[in-house]
């Protein structure tokens, strides 16, 4: 195990708003620490002020940090773009220092096809269970813990044995993906190169299926491109999310639209494909090439300001 302190002076960053802002669902804060894992491996961090403590296990390098946390982005440039009305200002002052994340894109594509019309301790709940039971076994300060399962493990287990994991309906997608990814029709990694309109492209027609089920399809790939591949003009919505907007920014909406989310959308319902495309151009076109930071500012502080 390796043990070292990061300094991050001047550098905009808070490790709990970044961690707890439904981004990634592996971390568990106990007191002060944070444990998650990063590239394989598990890691212990804690911050004070402009300074990381961290525990790194085997194959975690500092360098692995810097990148998972995106240290690299200045995010005072950032705000200066999205920062184009009170709500998401207001946002920005109550978390500031809230960072994007690039996660494992594997990691974060299985997490977001099963965060769909559920809250998300329960989302934790069911990855933990799939990686208790599918994923490799290690041990981190003398404890054991799980990796997350690749596409072979879970390509290879049954429907049944997947939905033993609480995770439902969302079991027979899981394994539909992980035999995707398994078989090479998408190189998951090379998402990270293409362009934003042809790696959601190239998620949706070769891995997620066009047919979107709550949210499955359009919203995954967003969340997977945002989260996992830097791809900041990205703007995730579900239907909660879409009706924060619509309260938010009424005249981004069209008279159909916004009727159609008063009225007809619900959880089990979700969201059609063309007015989640709609919504999310409005948004991308509002808030421009950071059009992803806006977002997660704007969902983090709905979610803990318990806006319905």
């Amino acid at each position: 195990m390796n043990e070292l302190k990061l300094n991050i002076p001047n550098l905009p960053f808070s490790l709990e708003h970044t961690l707890d802002s439904g981004q990634t669902f592996r971390w568990v804060q106990t007191g002060q620490w944070w444990e998650g894992v990063i590239q394989g491996g598990k890691v212990k961090v804690r911050q004070e002020g402009d300074a990381l403590f961290c525990a790194l296990g085997e194959g975690v390098k500092a360098q692995s940090l810097y990148d998972y946390f995106r240290f690299d982005d200045d995010l005072e440039r950032v705000y200066s773009r999205i920062m184009k009305d009170s709500h998401v200002a207001e946002a920005v002052q109550r978390y500031y220092g809230l960072h994007l994340i690039n996660q494992d894109v594997w990691e974060c594509l299985v997490s977001f096809v099963i965060a769909t019309n559920t809250n998300i301790p329960r989302i934790k709940l069911m990855i933990s269970r799939l990686c208790e039971r599918f994923g490799k076994k290690s041990a981190f300060e003398g404890k054991p813990f799980s990796h997350f399962p690749g596409p072979e493990s879970l390509a290879g287990a049954t429907q049944g044995e997947l939905a033993s994991c609480g995770l439902g309906y969302r079991a027979r997608f899981v394994r539909s993906v992980a035999q995707k990814v398994r078989s090479g029709e998408v190189d998951l990694e090379e998402l990270r190169f293409l362009d934003y309109g042809k790696a959601r492209e190239t998620l949706i027609e070769s891995v997620l299926g066009r047919k979107s089920l709550l949210g499955i399809g359009r919203k995954a790939a967003d969340c997977v491109l945002l989260f996992s591949c830097s791809k900041d003009e990205s703007f995730p919505i579900d239907v909660w999310m879409a009706r924060v907007l619509l309260r938010f920014y009424p005249t981004l909406f069209d008279a159909e639209t916004a009727s159609r989310l008063g009225t007809r959308v619900t959880n089990k319902t979700g969201l059609s494909g063309p007015t989640y495309d709609k919504i999310s151009t409005a948004m991308r076109g509002y808030f421009g090439g950071y059009a992803g930071f806006a977002q997660q500012y704007l969902f983090h502080d709905a979610r803990k300001s318990g806006l319905e």
